[in-house]
């Protein structure tokens, strides 16, 4: 490219000399020597253009790569980007080859490329019932030498083989291949080598490589088969011969790039009739005629090895509504680096979210039909548990349109597109007992080591409401989700049964908020005698105890039906559970009369007048027996000067606690402290109260404090976990520079107040995610940030009804107080939302968020609907005056 360049520039400088020899010519007498100089310059002009057409060619072939794609890949429309998402499910890739000699062969279907070498690092293999991954494989290299003797040698060192100039390509991805001349260093490793024509002689040191392959291969075993299936079995030896081992891969065709090494199948012969099969000779050490000899003799020996020089690529989309797109071009899709909490995929299993409130209620489960990405709406097929009675009916399984926010995924059936997958112990067994199970079963008692490859595969992609798996052996099915166990739920079961996420305080923690939001639920249901709530969660990725199989069955009997769920030990559950029908995308009426009934609901509201109470920002208070960290000892054993920095920073509380923040501090227990924090206008948090207590440890301000969050149980920010654990820099709970970390000359407790306040329970909480940020302003980032703030509201007002119904020691009189101040302002915002609005902006019209949305969405709607009058309900019993 180099010299292309330098060649034209070289060239131009002609046409500079052009304009001086007209100039000359014109002052010439000769006529013949002007016309003589107008041709030959004439010509120059010619060469030049055709030398700077053909490299701009070179150019424009060298930066025409595209962007590409591989199966499970999310996209969305370059001309749509705000718009619903889509998943790669299909593609289509034709190379480009370049030869040793710069030959290209054009189009060639990459469905006939093979790999140059067999097993490389990183490779997942199967050998009988046990998996793992490569760590190294070694390469096994066949030398013909000058006299026409070959040798096979088995190479654990790249410095035993040297090289010999010219290097043919400078930057190989491997140490050796074919057409290499090499000289052996240590003739002790072709001794012991094999020696497929002649015999060694310490004269014969130098040779070209004619063959190289996997001759060896350095294995980290995982897991086996019989072991998730609840037996033992010892792990082979991590060195293994390469053609025991079997490679678990898909879609090997779609993931060359350029710059790639690759071969061709024997049959694909035809293309390289019109080719220089000996491209190699062409290299500048073809003219060694031992060389030559060599392969003249063994030429049929010699593996061709080609370069990808180009790629073109078409790929199907499985959109979000359920409809798919084949043969799109790559620059009309962008691919999506992050995911929405709430965006579902055609033949996704799912749950329905479960409140404290749904006590006794069955939790159904089905799957993802349709997807209303901007209203964010799910079509869901559910599967139904009728009694006896109704069994025989004939009802299949229904649909409903419900809120993406009343939905999770499946923890034990959610599935990515090449994740390796085992097939369930209780699956097999269940063959033996039904050999009409399919041609995909297996007997687990005639299973021998090539018996397993049918019992490990890979994910290709969700396929008529089940799942298509390319099992070891070869073979493509269709499996449904509880038939197969995911190799990575595996192996996180495992690590968390030895690594505890949270602390045994935290969960006695949760487990007590549960039990307490449970306890002061007023109209608390019954539980019901024949509750199933449990018997997805009995569903292990390990063991899947034949009960949960059979209830499972039975799921996808209802769904798919697979076959009659006559059986006794069917799970049944009250016909009170049945779903509505909806025929179309779009609210079921009872969602739209819970919506209507929310507005005439907020439309009666009394609004009361303000309280003129004044409720101190700061208090010194006693009994702080309900403190998370009333048992810690952070007031023992304390460092001098401890307790008067505690003092400094009670003084700068006292005095400039801003609006919006309250602390309560304990005369018994200088350690400890309370702080509520009050939601700011314009966040999905506004109007609601979070609590925060605080410990001083006793090398306080050395160390930071530790403070743990009032979670209630619920994820209202990406900050603040579940189990109350706060995730700042400035508590050295995240990694920060310069301000963002504890510092203990300047740092105080009302700044980590007011860092709480200002940049965790901020307008787009989305962004607080690690890495999220440089998603802002972007189109994806914009719209997944607008869902995270609708689901935070719901979660937000939820919180409210718990803290209503048991609020923290000495805030009792204050959450009365500023629910009773603020509750018409949060009844008129959800009104607004209701309305429309976006969430943060009610009664802003004029409001348009960065992705141009205008209006929150249909899915919030519904469950707002739902949620409101319960809120209103919890606001009534606090004795707010909101009645009709």
């Amino acid at each position: 490219m180099r010299r292309c360049f330098v060649s034209v520039l070289g060239r131009m400088d002609l046409f500079a000399i052009d304009s001086d020899s007209e100039s000359y010519a014109e002052t010439s007498d000769s006529e013949e020597d002007q016309e003589e100089c107008e041709l030959t310059y004439c010509g120059h002009a010619q060469n030049i253009l055709s030398s700077l057409d053909e490299s701009i060619g070179k150019i424009d072939n060298f930066l025409s790569f595209e962007r590409g794609f591989l199966h499970g890949d999310i996209v969305c429309s370059a001309a749509d980007p705000s718009g619903q998402l889509g998943r790669v499910v299909e593609v289509d890739m034709f190379v480009d080859l370049e030869t040793s000699s710069s030959d290209i062969i054009k189009h060639v279907n990459s469905k006939k490329l093979s790999r140059v070498r067999s097993f490389v690092s990183g490779d997942c293999v199967v050998m009988g019932p046990w998996i793992g991954r490569v760590i190294r494989a070694f390469d096994l290299v066949t030398v013909v030498f000058n006299d026409g003797a070959r040798c096979e040698m088995l190479l654990r060192d790249s410095e035993v083989l040297k090289p010999i100039p010219p290097i043919l390509f400078e930057d190989a991805p491997y140490f050796y291949y074919p057409g290499q001349r090499v000289s052996i260093v240590h003739p002790s490793i072709s001794k012991s080598g094999t020696w497929l024509c002649g015999s060694w002689k310490a004269s014969r040191d130098e040779g070209v490589v004619s063959h190289v392959d996997v001759g060896l291969v350095h294995v980290n075993w995982i897991t086996s088969v019989t072991n998730v299936w609840g037996g033992q079995s010892s792990s082979p030896p991590s060195f293994q011969d390469p053609k025991k081992l079997t490679l678990l891969s898909c879609f090997p065709y779609a993931n060359w790039q350029l710059g790639d090494w690759c071969t061709l199948s024997d049959h694909e012969g035809s293309l390289w009739e019109n080719s220089d099969k000996s491209c190699f000779m062409s290299t500048p050490w073809k003219s060694s005629s031992d060389t030559q000899k060599a392969f003249g003799t063994y030429g049929s020996d010699y593996s061709q090895t080609y370069v990808v020089a180009k790629t073109k690529s078409s790929v199907g989309v499985l959109w979000q509504d359920g409809s798919t797109s084949l043969g799109l071009e790559p620059q009309s899709l962008v691919p999506v680096s992050t995911l929405g909490d709430h965006d579902f995929w055609p033949g996704q299993f799912v749950l329905e979210k479960l409140t404290v409130e749904d006590n006794g209620r069955c939790q159904r489960t089905g799957i993802v039909t349709s997807v209303d990405a901007l209203e964010r709406t799910v079509k869901v097929k559910w599967a139904i548990s009728v009694d006896s009675d109704t069994a025989s009916s004939g009802d299949g399984p229904t649909e409903e349109t419900v809120s993406a926010y009343e939905l999770v995924l499946h923890p034990d059936f959610s599935f990515c597109t090449g994740e390796i997958v085992i097939r369930s112990a209780v699956n097999i067994e269940n063959s033996e007992a039904n050999p009409t199970n399919g041609t995909a079963a297996v007997s687990r008692r005639s299973l021998d080591n090539s018996a397993f490859l049918s019992c490990i595969g890979k994910v290709l992609g969700y396929k008529d409401e089940g799942l298509e798996v390319q099992w070891a052996s070869g073979v493509i099915s269709k499996v449904q989700h509880f038939e197969v166990i995911a190799l990575d739920r595996i192996l996180d079961d495992s690590l968390d049964s030895v690594i505890e996420e949270h602390t045994t305080d935290d969960l006695v923690d949760m487990a007590d908020q549960e039990k307490m939001h449970l306890e002061d639920t007023k109209n608390d249901l019954e539980e019901s005698p024949g509750d199933c709530t449990g018997s997805l969660c009995k569903a292990t990725a390990f063991l899947f105890p034949r009960t949960a199989f059979e209830f499972l069955t039975n799921v996808a009997s209802s769904l798919f039906g697979a076959h009659d769920s006559t059986s006794s030990n069917s799970v049944t559950v009250d016909p009170q559970y049945k779903i509505v029908t909806t025929a179309e995308l779009q609210p079921s009426p009872e969602d739209l009369s819970e919506e209507k009934h929310a507005m005439e609901l907020l439309s009666g509201i009394e609004k009361p007048a303000l309280s003129s109470e004044n409720i101190m920002r700061f208090d010194v208070v006693t009994d702080c027996s309900d403190h998370h960290f009333v048992k810690e000892n952070g007031h023992e054993n304390v460092k001098r000067g401890w307790g008067k920095k505690i003092q400094q920073e009670w003084t700068i509380l006292k005095n400039d606690l801003p609006d919006g923040i309250h602390v309560r501090v304990y005369e018994e227990r200088m350690d400890l402290l309370r702080a509520c924090i009050v939601g700011a206008a314009g966040t999905p948090y506004h109007d609601n109260l979070f609590f925060f207590d605080i410990l001083f440890p006793p090398d306080y301000p050395h160390e930071p404090p530790s403070v743990h969050y009032h979670s209630g149980g619920l994820r209202l920010n990406p900050n603040l976990y579940e189990s109350g654990k706060v995730c700042l820099s400035l508590l050295k709970t995240w990694a920060g520079t310069g301000n963002e970390v504890w510092n203990p000359e300047n740092s105080t407790v009302l700044q980590l107040l007011l860092s709480l306040q200002a940049l965790v329970l901020n307008e787009k909480p989305y962004f607080n995610e690690a890495g999220y940020d440089k998603f802002m302003g972007k189109a994806d980032g914009e719209k997944n940030s607008i869902t995270y703030n609708e689901n935070a509201f719901l979660l937000s007002c939820k919180s409210m009804t718990y803290i209503l119904h048991k609020p923290p020691k000495h805030f009792e009189k204050f959450v009365e107080e500023h629910f009773t101040c603020r509750a018409p302002h949060i009844l008129d915002a959800c009104k607004a939302y209701l309305g429309g609005d976006l969430v943060g902006h009610a009664r802003d019209s004029a409001y348009i968020s960065d992705d141009g949305c205008k209006n929150s969405s249909t899915g919030f709607k519904i469950m707002l609907g739902k949620l409101l009058p319960k809120l209103v309900a919890t606001f009534s019993e606090a004795g707010i005056p909101c009645s009709l």
